[in-house]
Parts: C-alpha cells; structure tokens; sequence
C-alpha cells in the first residue's frame, strides 16, 4: 500500500535538484502535513534526495501548527540568518505573516502545488507585502542554484 501511495505522487521539475543543492551547501528543514517516513521514503525512492529524517517535522506527529514549528526552528538555531519559508499553501502563510514572534521570517508561495490563481494574486495584493509569491526558477534561485 505505501508503494502504491509513493508511486502516485511525484514532484515538480526542478524541485529534487533544488533540495539537493539546499543539502549540500546549508541547513534545510521540511515541515509537512505528511507523515514524516512517508516523506523521507518520496524523497528519497522517488526523487532520489537522502533528506535527513532529523530536518523533518510532521504535524500529524507533533499536532503543532507549523508557525510554531518556525520558532522552535529559529530559536534552535539563535543567529541564522536567510530564514526562508516556502509553502504551497496560502492559509498557512498567512496565519505566519500575522504572527509577529515571524517577522523574522521571508514568506514565499509558491505558483504549483495547492493554490488557486485568485489565492496567488491574493498574496500579491497584500499591502504588507510579506508573502512573496515565486515560481520554481525563484526557488532554485533561494536554494542557490542560481536561476
């Protein structure tokens, strides 16, 4: 059954090579909704990126939201700087450009993934300006792969 559930999901092109790239020269971390072996096995069997199972936090285990995932991040790691959130989600970043303890934090969503075209231009809108939305070519560019 999890075969089967891994070989129905797949990922974007250019994603794989971009959390490869973000593993080799820094610190990155995943926060899902899936169960985290069930990520770890996507990543690794279907895209062929050994992330460590450490640098993944699944809300299904922990029942945290993931802004607080965000504080326990920074605050494990005082001093880092580039702390970079991106999501697919726009619920979700929102509910992190209203908490203030994330200033800290760059917002991005992404233009694949579960967004409508009304929810991205709804995040251009904001007047704050704190979600950014970017498409893969920008989020190559953040994992430093250049664009």
């Amino acid at each position: 059954m999890a075969g089967d559930w891994l070989g129905a999901n797949s990922f974007y092109p250019g994603a794989p090579d971009a959390l490869k790239h973000l593993l080799a020269t820094g610190e990155a971390f995943i926060v899902t909704t899936k169960q985290a072996r069930f990520t770890a096995a996507l990543l690794r069997d279907t895209a062929g990126v050994p992330f460590p199972d450490d640098r993944i936090f699944s809300q299904t285990v922990s029942g945290e939201p993931k802004s607080k995932v965000l504080l326990s991040l920074a605050a494990a790691h005082p001093g880092s700087t580039g702390l970079h959130f991106v999501e697919d989600k726009l619920a979700t970043l929102e509910a992190c450009a209203a908490d203030p303890a994330l200033a800290d934090w760059k917002l991005y969503l992404v233009d694949w993934g579960y967004n409508t075209a009304s929810e991205r231009a709804r995040a251009r809108g904001r007047a704050d300006g704190r979600i950014r939305v970017i498409g893969m070519a920008e989020f190559a560019g953040l994992a430093g792969e250049g664009t």
